[in-house]
């Protein structure tokens, strides 16, 4: 993480027991506040900050602008802070500086402390972080929240980093960064109130913000859900059945899934049971964007013979999708792809990961495109394709890959994207499940079930208040650890905890029906116990 490498001069202000400066960022440069234009008004339990002149260059050169700040305390050391600002290019963020606080200790997602490394930490919200909240311990265990609330879930980061030069050398800053919709970047902006205070609990802090959420962004708790279909309710274990890597190697035909399928319901109801298809449409991510089945697993007829056999079975079918990744290559790329990349906020194009296909050790993933899916070319082709999946298959759900991942779009937003497209899938449709791989609380009212490693990255319980988990494709198989078509590779066979948070979920890969029935039985056994 980089600072500047001068004292950069910002005026430090007091806000009853908080002292804090502010910044504006556009994006050609940053600005402080002119010390000599500024006036706080101190009406005992508010402040109003107005500054009509700003500062570059560390308060060297004079710049046309305003910033003012609204404060309210209450209770204790709580302040609730609203900002506006104007600058002479477009504004990119605010920045709300906390100053001369002692050492910081963050804690995550779990509460557990991470400790702040010499060149500071920075926790960006929503890629690393699943709610705009952080909270920070300082030496006498005093916990120190900081949460936004805003019903845009508009980019957040925060950073906590020692400050080595002027005054302050030697003390701790929490910087509380907003970041504006980059489809709204203008030379004003408004930012959302932060709530910052001091002596919290985490899980009441963390309750206090799921509360606004609950009223701002829709959450709704898992029972009282509309985009769950009853069927749905009735879901205690997933068979993720694992179809052909990206190398082309086969993991199971399609009639190698059916048996699998045929071998749990043997065992357990099938309307208890939901079949996960990763792979199912040819080389993994290979043929992203080009969705049909797959010749070498059993074609079209294939396909039909498994999907229908579930059926009879009562099993419902869930193929796997990339929500915002194409193959560059295909032939018909150039008919949605070149309109509908993903990009950052200063617009370089987005590459996302890049996996190590084919060992090369190169990472070299060029025909790997990242596209949105608020674009409408590409939102109306994956759609398209979809949805003439489910109608001739007559699917019962779809699975959408790599939903998790976000940039500051400045064409169009990935989270109204994503919204725009499962009510496109829907529509109609209220009996089809829409699920998606990793969540953070924007995507929590949009997909009621997750796919999501406990050993890889575990998920709190309270997520469970709102949606369901089965498990990732990068957990390994019980026969010997093998990821199936995840680029992992291997991962020693973990089951999932056993907790309402999680479905039972087992992988099936080449090799698993025949030498791991005990592993699977036991699966099953979890599943059975879940509706007794």
């Amino acid at each position: 993480m980089q600072s500047f490498s001068f004292d950069f001069r910002d005026p430090v202000f007091t806000l009853a027991e908080w002292s804090i400066s502010l910044q504006v960022i556009t994006l050609e440069n940053v600005y402080g506040l002119d010390p000599d234009r500024a006036t706080l008004h101190d009406d005992g339990d508010s402040w109003t900050l107005a500054c009509d002149r700003l500062r570059w260059a560390g308060q060297q050169e004079p710049a046309p602008g305003h910033l003012t700040l609204h404060a309210r305390r209450g209770p204790g050391e709580r302040l609730r802070i609203a900002i506006q600002a104007s600058a002479p290019g477009r504004v990119r963020a605010v920045k709300l500086l906390l100053r001369g606080l002692p050492p910081l200790t963050a804690l995550d997602v779990f509460d557990e402390e991470t400790p702040v490394p010499p060149e500071g930490l920075l926790e960006t919200y929503p890629n690393r972080r699943q709610l705009p909240l952080l909270c920070a311990r300082r030496p006498d265990h005093v916990l120190i929240g900081v949460r936004s609330e805003d019903p845009h879930c508009r980019a957040k980061r925060f950073a906590i980093v020692q400050e080595t030069m002027g005054p302050l050398a030697g003390t701790t800053t929490l910087e509380c960064i907003h970041e504006e919709d980059a489809r709204r970047f203008d030379t004003r902006i408004e930012v959302p109130e932060w709530v910052i205070d001091a002596g919290v609990a985490a899980d009441a802090f963390r309750a206090e913000q799921l509360a606004y959420e609950e009223g701002a962004l829709g959450l709704v708790p898992w029972e009282d859900r509309a985009d769950v279909p009853a069927w749905a309710r009735e879901i205690g274990l997933c068979l993720t059945l694992h179809g052909m890597h990206w190398t082309g190697a086969i993991f199971n035909t399609y009639d190698q899934m059916l048996e699998a399928i045929r071998f749990v319901t043997d065992r357990i109801d099938g309307r208890h049971v939901l079949a996960y298809l990763p792979g199912w449409e040819g080389r993994y991510y290979w043929q992203y964007g080009d969705y049909r089945p797959e010749p070498r697993l059993g074609g079209a007829e294939g396909f039909a013979r498994l999907c229908a056999g579930a059926r009879e079975r009562g099993v419902r079918v869930m193929p796997m999708f990339g929500a915002n990744c194409a193959n560059a290559w295909h032939p018909g790329f150039h008919t949605f792809g070149p309109s509908s990349y993903m990009k950052s906020a200063t617009r370089n194009v987005f590459h996302g990961n890049q996996p190590d296909w084919d060992t090369s050790r190169a990472h070299d993933t060029g025909w790997q495109a990242w596209l949105n899916p608020g674009a409408p070319a590409w939102q109306a082709e994956l759609a398209r394709q979809i949805l003439r999946l489910v109608d001739d298959y007559r699917l019962d759900a779809v699975f959408l890959d790599t939903v998790e991942v976000w940039v500051n779009d400045p064409d169009f937003n990935l989270r109204e994207g994503y919204r725009q497209l499962v009510d496109r899938l829907r529509a109609g449709r209220p009996d089809l499940l829409v699920t998606g791989e990793d969540w953070w609380d924007g995507l929590l009212p949009i997909f009621p079930i997750f796919q999501r490693s406990a050993r890889w990255r575990r998920v709190p319980e309270w997520v469970g208040r709102y949606a369901r988990i089965i498990g990732h494709i990068c957990d390994g198989d019980p026969s010997r650890g093998s990821a199936g078509v995840f680029e992992a590779g291997y991962a020693p066979y973990e089951p999932l905890p056993d907790r309402p948070l999680y479905i039972p979920t087992v992988a099936f890969v080449d090799g698993t029906l025949a030498h791991a029935q005990p592993a699977i039985e036991a699966e099953i056994e979890r599943a059975r116990r879940r509706f007794a």
